[in-house]
């Protein structure tokens, strides 16, 4: 599921040179990761935080060059 949302990201920049969205690809992935919680209401924290780390830290590892 994730994944295809993946996909879908990269047909919407298909215009965006490879090497470009990848780089901003990488920082706002990257961006995320890096806030002390992703999602800011318990619910979704207790919830979703632990897969949505995963499928980031996933993402950005499929990033060529990563």
């Amino acid at each position: 599921m994730f994944g295809e949302y993946e996909r879908q990201i990269r047909s919407e920049y298909s215009w965006v040179p490879e090497d470009a969205f990848v780089k901003g690809r990488s920082a706002i992935l990257s961006s995320f990761l890096s806030r002390p919680r992703i999602y800011s209401t318990d619910f979704f924290y207790g919830k979703y935080e632990k897969t949505a780390r995963e499928n980031l830290a996933r993402s950005i590892s499929q990033l060529p060059g990563s």
